[in-house]
């Protein structure tokens, strides 16, 4: 309504213009006077059509390649815009209003190297592009967008704005335009020290992980989604007239829990969580591929809860839930880790990845173990080396009898990452 307002002010003054130099024209009499009304009568018309053309008409719309993308990334998007009257505009200007989620940047490995290291991650993006329309209807432009943070993204807003050849009236308009895309946590190229595999006669410790033994055949079952497809019996499938596969022997396959700790704690560093997240997934996939049984939680003021055994869906559950996952700021993570452990006394191996180190955590870490068989604790840090306090608080956990390894966030900055299972 005010830039309505404006524009009316400034026609009335462009028609006033007019108006007066005509009458001067008229009174005056003579060359000069009729050459300046005749000079500015194009000028002044085409003004007074410029105040009427209508920029709510004009269609615009983004095409965005491939909007599923890991973070770090760059992706292109493509702006069109049409309209519908080729009325001759001299420019126009394109601004893209990108959401706070596009205020950060990542840029994967890099991002943890000691020169380039930002607690915040924060960045300022911001996209003006300059056109020139002319008389045509229909122009195209791209631009990309580069280091791309973790999270579900919307781009809802676009602002053009125009105006006559000598600016003295201008015209703006927001149009509302979604377009959504995914940017997955950064997936870390995973390395296993030692592994364990548990057999059918008792739990042994293995430099290799175990994999289902695909030689004899036990017999076959209808196909399940996650089955490979080498596994198909097709005489079988041919005889029941549906989709069968091959049953193997198989070594009891070890539960493994991988437990990440969803809070933010004393040092409100968001790359230490980011890297907890990017480990989170990359640890899960991981396991996955060797053929484990993993179920993944966050624990949080809620916990989430993902048992995925070998079905691809869960997986993805997993990594929607990493895609949005954000620290929680208040709450107590052991307390909270205590009370979900109860729940999962069954499982064969529990994986913490911790971000923070006191003695409450300590304290409740000694507790579960003496219910579970192993425990492994990943502790992500982000100086260099640990501090003395880190240190004597990491003692009592080794002398418990559970695997502790301590990650820098320097390390993280090289694949592959080392990863210990003992």
């Amino acid at each position: 309504m005010k830039e309505n307002l404006r524009v009316l002010f400034r026609s009335v003054g462009v028609l006033a213009l007019m108006i007066i130099l005509f009458c001067y024209a008229m009174f005056q009499g003579g060359f000069v006077s009729w050459f300046l009304f005749y000079g500015y009568l194009p000028i002044g018309v085409y003004q007074l059509l410029f105040a009427c053309y209508p920029l709510r008409a004009w269609q615009v719309y983004r095409e965005i390649e491939n909007p599923v993308r890991q973070a770090g990334d760059e992706i292109v998007v493509k702006v069109h815009m049409k309209r519908n009257l080729p009325f001759p505009l001299l420019y126009c200007t394109f601004e893209e209003k990108f959401p706070p989620s596009l205020m950060k940047e990542d840029t994967k490995k890099a991002k943890y190297h000691s020169s380039q290291m930002s607690e915040q991650m924060t960045v300022s993006r911001r996209l003006i592009r300059m056109l020139f329309p002319l008389f045509r209807r229909h122009f195209t432009f791209s631009y990309s967008l580069q280091s791309l943070p973790r999270g579900e993204h919307v781009l809802d807003k676009v602002t053009i704005q125009t105006g006559e050849i000598f600016g003295f009236i201008k015209k703006s308009r927001d149009f509302q335009v979604e377009n959504r895309f995914v940017v997955y946590p950064y997936v870390h190229d995973i390395r296993f020290m030692s592994d364990l595999t548990s057999y059918e006669q008792g739990g042994v410790v293995s430099n290799q992980l175990q994999q289902m033994h695909t030689t004899i055949a036990s017999g076959v079952r209808e196909y399940a989604p996650g089955d490979r497809f080498t596994w198909i019996d097709w005489k079988q499938t041919a005889r029941k007239q549906t989709m069968m596969t091959k049953e193997f022997d198989r070594e009891k396959s070890m539960d493994i829990l991988l437990v990440h700790d969803s809070f933010m704690h004393q040092k409100k560093n968001q790359l230490i969580y980011e890297a907890s997240i990017e480990m989170s997934l990359s640890l899960m996939e991981q396991l996955e591929k060797k053929d484990y049984q993993t179920s993944f939680v966050s624990i949080g003021k809620k916990a989430h809860l993902f048992e995925l055994g070998h079905h691809e869906q869960q997986i993805e559950l997993v990594k929607d839930y990493l895609l949005t996952a954000r620290p929680e700021e208040q709450g107590d993570f052991s307390m909270r880790f205590r009370e979900e452990m109860v729940r999962f006394h069954q499982a064969d191996i529990i994986f913490l990845i911790v971000t923070s180190m006191d003695s409450h955590v300590v304290q409740t870490i000694q507790e579960v173990k003496q219910r579970m068989k192993h425990l492994s604790v990943l502790y992500i840090h982000p100086g260099k080396l640990l501090s003395e306090e880190e240190k004597h608080m990491l003692e009592p956990l080794r002398f418990s009898g559970i695997a502790v390894q301590e990650l820098s966030l320097e390390q993280l900055a090289t694949d592959p990452v080392e990863v210990i299972f003992k």
